[in-house]
């Protein structure tokens, strides 16, 4: 799919809801995504006589972080775009993997516009991305839910985090930069084979006949995803009896003869409504939970915060 500033533009009045005069900021690595993604919205803020910051996070995970960090405001800011550098904490950085990093990151890029009060945090994750998140989900032995991997949108700490690019493969980005002459950075961690996501993006570039069939798998789950939750909300529904700002009663005798995987995904749905929370429970932890719950001496009890007690052949949940 070619990238052009008028498909770009329509893509964002179709998929997102702005202010009327756009305050935005980018999560900047100096990569050939996330350096395309700010390019294409500096001109779309321009028209909309908004304001854009780029977000540059130094991890401080090797040396040369705060000299590269300073490396990429300096090019942004010949190209008179306004840049943050944001520094980790040294004391949140301590098993120094790849999964720190990125948590890291997300949580000083979430902070900065909370505090700055900006609504809308762009990320550049795009179709390669995306599909490699599925393969390792995968290769984990994640559920439905899970293996439709990364959303175009979310809401995180009352922050929407946007990714216009999902997709978008990897091949038009880098036509994007060359045909405008915009320079990018490489990550040498992107090359380093100790980390699962490397592994997965060199068999997903390789020329192997199975990436086809891995796409379309892809595919598959995404389209079908919708009806999936369909039927997990009818279930919930199905089941519930009253529901209140601070409390859920469903029916005991009819959640019980449901079967285990629903009932899960019911409780899912329970948490989330009553906690506020995005963060999927464990599958353990509710399981554990169930198989407590259906023994007669067990009246109530705790599910990381959410109170569930039995009440009069039913089963109430509360925050």
């Amino acid at each position: 799919m070619k990238i052009t500033q008028n498909y770009f533009e329509q893509y964002l009045k179709q998929n997102y809801i702005f202010e009327r005069v756009p305050r935005i900021a980018i999560a900047v690595s100096g990569g050939p995504d996330s350096i395309c993604l700010l390019f294409l919205l500096n001109n779309w803020i321009k028209k909309n006589k908004g304001s854009l910051i780029a977000l540059i996070v130094d991890h401080q995970l090797r040396k040369e972080s705060s000299l590269e960090a300073r490396h990429i405001s300096n090019y942004l800011s010949s190209k008179n775009i306004l840049s943050k550098i944001i520094k980790i904490k040294k004391k949140n950085i301590e098993k120094k993997t790849m999964e720190e990093a990125r948590n890291n990151r997300f949580n000083c890029l979430l902070n900065y516009c909370k505090k700055n009060s900006t609504l809308h945090l762009f990320v550049g994750h795009h179709f390669d991305d995306n599909l490699e998140t599925f393969l390792i989900r995968k290769i984990a032995g994640s559920n439905f839910e899970g293996l439709r991997s990364i959303k175009n949108k979310m809401i995180s700490n009352n922050i929407q985090v946007l990714r216009p690019l999902i997709d978008v493969n990897k091949k038009d980005i880098f036509t994007y930069n060359e045909l405008h002459k915009i320079k990018f950075v490489s990550d040498p961690t992107n090359y380093n084979l100790n980390y699962t996501r490397t592994i997965v993006r060199n068999f997903l570039l390789s020329e192997n006949s199975h990436i086809n069939n891995i796409k379309k798998d892809f595919e598959i789950i995404r389209e079908n995803y919708k009806y999936y939750k369909k039927m997990i909300f009818h279930s919930f529904h199905d089941v519930l009896i009253k529901i209140n700002n601070r409390s859920i009663f469903i029916d005991d005798k009819k959640f019980y003869f449901k079967d285990v995987l629903i009932q899960s995904k019911i409780i899912e749905i329970i948490y989330k409504y009553l906690k506020f929370s995005r963060d999927p429970l464990r599958y353990k932890k509710i399981r554990y939970s169930l198989d407590k719950l259906k023994k007669p001496t067990t009246s109530k009890l705790n599910l990381a915060g959410l109170m569930i007690k039995k009440e009069n052949l039913m089963i109430k949940f509360t925050s």
